[in-house]
């Protein structure tokens, strides 16, 4: 199965239920108003699938800013220990991302960028959806292929993290 209807269909089921919940509320709706802009720190999780399978854990943190209503872009970094059976190895990517609002407490987003995976020089890209749970936390669920530079994806990660946000 290609990586991009992995991605597109990620990006669209997100989109969907961000917007059906939304549906739910009818008239009695009342927004949180959550802030999407702003500088976060955040925790995240992911199983990696390709050669070789990992797990990983590590820490990110970046930055957005509205473009226009209701777009928002950012930068954002992400640092993993690789889990693997045999091994332990780290990787490192900074990616650019861009996002629409879909609801006042959900946002869908795609991203891309370099990176060092395994002690190579490589790419990141996906997307994904991240839903507001309080005035300052979130919690983002990712879909990405990995690939080194040069050459194609070598592997897919589904990712999911809590986002803290500091405004």
């Amino acid at each position: 199965m290609p990586i991009r209807f992995l991605f597109v269909a990620a990006v669209a089921l997100c989109a969907t239920l961000g917007a059906a919940r939304a549906a739910d509320y009818g008239s009695a709706y009342s927004p949180t108003s959550f802030n999407f802009d702003g500088f976060y720190l955040g925790a995240q999780g992911a199983g990696q699938f390709g050669t070789p399978a990992a797990a990983e854990l590590g820490l990110v943190a970046g930055a957005n800013f509205a473009v226009a209503d209701p777009v928002v872009a950012g930068l954002e970094f992400q640092s993993d220990m690789l889990l693997t059976s045999s091994s332990r190895d780290f990787d490192f990517y900074a990616l650019g991302r861009a996002g629409v609002v879909i609801t006042s407490d959900f946002m869908a987003y795609g991203e891309v960028g370099p990176g060092w995976s395994r002690g190579n020089f490589g790419y990141l890209f996906g997307g994904g959806g991240e839903y507001a749970l309080t005035n300052a936390v979130s919690v983002k669920g990712e879909l990405q292929g990995i690939g080194n530079w040069g050459s194609s994806p070598f592997g897919t990660r589904v990712l999911g993290g809590v986002l803290f946000h500091m405004q």
